[in-house]
């Protein structure tokens, strides 16, 4: 009985501070329109036809995508005159080639996701609308959200330019099963990594391949190392030119993948490689552990060896214990362009509203039978499959999340170009001349 309220207790408060990825599931009861109406937009008038866009990355045949392609069809068929199109672009590259196509044209969609922090906040001050009014006149909306807002706020930008509708968090899954086979436990540091790496080499399994043709998982990864090495201060450094991208630190976190890379710890054709091909891989027992986010849930936990996959935490550096429990992890969340004006606006902020509520999170978690959320909601351990429940149970050590370290930088270009060098490194160029690349380019472009 202790065990079983402690693990009630541990999901209800880790279901609290956790978000988006989602499992397997059927039940397509959409809830009643719950759209948290303003005084603005409850008087709207509601016979003028108004046609509005979102941008996501909701698409596919996702649990979480249908999900959200059900609560747009509810939402529509709750408000007649009101025509969502639906934009939304699952591939990232895709998505962020869209994203600023849609910027530089001038042609941006009402509502789109994006992760805030400083890059964002040139779209803050030009094209996003402020949310804080529609905030604080809906208590009741805007306090059941998590205190996530500090992503799309700015010291010296008044106002709050997003609304949070994800949380996302990097773990490592493993396969018990080949873990067992080799005998020994997943590594929970760095150093253990290697040892781990030549048993799986020895019954020819990959140890953690990664895919790097989707760049941003270099990125990923080197965000992990620094925070796991040197915590948040390495980051603020980084943007105050306290410290150098080519630096020791910096150069030795790059030449630590480098080096995994060879030993083959991350796979082999790495810059080739798409994740659809790594996931599938880890499934069919070919790798032992897949570096992925907590939006990998959702295929995992409808997979064939469901019940084989355990979660860790990214490993730590045995002489950095005091940052080894931070996680990098972030809000993704909506903003609104700030053109909409009228019946335009009023029907924008009412689908925000309502894909944001905490009755729409609920159906995201009965639909899909698993998921964690950005809003206070209450959920039952038993609602949510065994691998939301291990990601929950690994993201009980994290002592907080944050984001990518590129992300807190004014310059909003650097994020591309660090993910390129890292793919460039991959590909055969050396950590140095990797780190001398982004260094030059951020003593270029530093105001």
């Amino acid at each position: 009985m202790v065990k079983k309220n402690r693990l009630s207790f541990l999901m209800t408060m880790l279901l609290f501070v956790s978000v988006f990825t989602a499992a397997c599931g059927s039940n397509t009861n959409v809830p009643a329109n719950t759209n948290g109406n303003s005084s603005n937009t409850e008087n709207a008038a509601t016979d003028e036809k108004v046609t509005i866009s979102i941008l996501s990355r909701a698409s596919g045949t996702s649990p979480t995508a249908v999900a959200f392609q059900n609560l747009l069809k509810k939402f529509m068929d709750e408000n007649p005159n009101i025509t969502v199109v639906d934009e939304s672009l699952n591939d990232e590259n895709a998505f962020n080639n869209k994203l600023k196509t849609s910027l530089a044209t001038g042609n941006v969609p009402n509502i789109w996701t994006n992760y805030g922090g400083e890059a964002f906040k040139e779209y803050a001050t030009n094209i996003a609308l402020n949310l804080q009014p529609y905030l604080d006149e809906d208590p009741e909306w805007s306090g059941a959200f998590l205190p996530l807002f500090d992503t799309w706020q700015y010291k010296d930008v008044k106002g709050t330019y997003g609304v949070p509708t994800e949380f996302y968090s990097i773990a490592i899954y493993y396969n018990k099963e080949l873990f067992e086979k080799i005998g020994m436990s997943p590594p929970t540091t760095i150093e253990e990594m290697s040892a781990v790496a030549d048993k799986f080499k020895e019954i020819g399994i990959t140890p953690m391949a990664i895919a790097d043709k989707e760049n941003f998982r270099g990125g990923h990864m080197l965000t992990n190392l620094s925070l796991k090495k040197f915590g948040q201060s390495k980051t603020e450094a980084l943007v105050t030119d306290a410290a150098k991208w080519n630096d020791p630190d910096m150069t030795s976190l790059l030449q630590l993948m480098k080096d995994w890379q060879t030993a083959g710890i991350l796979g082999n054709n790495i810059v080739t490689t798409d994740n659809n091909t790594i996931t599938a891989n880890f499934i069919a027992g070919k790798s032992a552990m897949l570096y992925e986010g907590s939006w990998g849930i959702s295929q995992l936990a409808e997979s064939a060896i469901a019940d084989k996959i355990g979660v860790i935490p990214f490993p730590a550096f045995a002489d950095a214990p005091e940052t080894k429990d931070l996680w990098f992890g972030g809000a993704g969340g909506y903003s609104v362009s700030k053109e909409a004006k009228g019946a335009e606006l009023d029907a924008t902020i009412k689908l925000v509203k309502f894909l944001t509520s905490v009755e729409s999170f609920q159906y995201y978690l009965e639909f899909t039978k698993g998921g964690v959320y950005p809003v206070k909601m209450e959920i039952a351990p038993d609602a949510v499959d065994p691998i939301t429940q291990a990601f929950a149970a690994a993201q009980a050590s994290a002592s907080g999340f944050k984001g990518e370290i590129y992300a807190y930088d004014p310059i909003a270009q650097l994020q591309d170009k660090v993910r390129n060098e890292i793919q460039g490194m991959f590909a055969g160029n050396s950590p140095q001349i990797a780190a001398d690349a982004i260094q030059s380019f951020v003593q270029s472009n530093r105001k």
